[in-house]
């Protein structure tokens, strides 16, 4: 068995039952969160070990990977601590909220010998690995337009909760763009590639953050298609989580990027989607095998950097009013 433990339990908890109750070869070892109560709480539901020290977990022989599930702003801090530490780490996204940070976690599990690996769920996804093969293969021709976006709503007490640690610069890396639709923006660059142009314009419309709560991009890659990404939480209520992508030869719409549910247009190309296997449904099954079998994750601390990386170039666009290139592996 792959020993896990899982460090914060906000969403932790929930990646906490899928450890111990969905992933074959995992063993949930020990939760830590810094709230007592809530740590005690999950560890009676989970039947594991519980405690409020990093510490506790990074020391003890049968946890083998530590999943990272604080707020962003320490991902790094406490990742670089689990590989120094000889534990593989898997983060939640985004990696970190900067790619300085991104890069010392990374150069910390490099020095360790130790698997990094990001916990973007979308890639996991069957159809949006099948429509990332397909872009991969050209089924689709030429690419035309690759899109993502989402409305959802989120309140003032959800920016508020928790110290009020979401919508920040320092902990949240940005705002809607980067926690809600970091997802999203993974996906663009997974079917899309790097992009090498782009232009941003964000908004704080009905929330009291530092950060955007509306935020709109232009992108350019380098065959010549077109990407836009728009993303808000100001809407009445949570209704898409969107990505499309057409080219010469046909489109896909995935009217639903968390869990996959897509629309087809192209001669023959619904059957060659089928045709396209996925062994792996989620990171922690991802890293139990990387554990095992020796096999790199599918994203890996490089790859999950480019997202910070495509961030802070968006960022930098709307701070600045101007397109700017961009170089996300940079």
């Amino acid at each position: 068995m792959t020993g896990f433990a899982v460090i914060g339990l906000g969403m932790g908890r929930s990646r906490a039952r899928q450890i111990q109750h969905q992933t074959e070869g995992a063993e949930l070892r020990i939760v830590v969160d810094l709230k007592e109560d809530l740590a005690r709480e999950v560890a009676a539901e989970l039947d594991c070990d519980w405690s409020t020290r990093l510490e506790d977990a990074l020391t003890r022989d049968d946890v083998d990977v530590v999943m990272v599930m604080t707020p962003s702003g320490v991902h790094a801090e406490v990742g670089v601590r689990a590989a120094r530490a000889g534990k593989h780490v898997l983060t939640t996204k985004p990696m970190d909220v900067t790619t300085a940070a991104c890069d010392r976690l990374i150069q910390a599990a490099d020095e360790a010998g130790v698997i990094l690996g990001v916990d973007y769920q979308s890639r996991y996804v069957d159809n949006n690995v099948r429509v990332a093969e397909a872009m991969r293969q050209g089924w689709l021709g030429q690419p035309i337009i690759g899109e993502v976006r989402f409305k959802w709503f989120r309140s003032q007490d959800y920016y508020d909760h928790n110290d009020g640690w979401r919508g920040t610069w320092a902990m949240d890396g940005g705002g809607s763009l980067a926690n809600q639709g970091s997802h999203l923006l993974d996906l663009l660059l997974w079917f899309m590639g790097d992009p090498r142009r782009l232009y941003a314009e964000t908004a704080i419309m009905s929330h009291q953050i530092e950060t955007e709560d509306v935020g709109a991009v232009l992108l350019s890659f380098p065959s010549g298609a077109t990407g836009t990404i728009v993303g808000t939480t100001t809407f009445p209520t949570s209704v898409y989580f969107a990505a499309e992508v057409h080219g010469t030869e046909g489109a896909v719409l995935i009217d639903a990027a968390l869990d996959g549910t897509m629309r087809v247009f192209g001669e023959e190309l619904e059957d060659r989607l089928q045709q396209v296997d996925n062994p792996v449904h989620s990171a922690m099954e991802d890293m139990v095998r990387a554990v095992n079998q020796g096999v790199p994750v599918r994203v890996d601390g490089r790859e999950g950097r480019r997202t910070v990386a495509l961030l802070e170039h968006i960022y930098r666009s709307a701070r600045e009013g101007v397109p700017v290139e961009v170089d996300i592996n940079r």
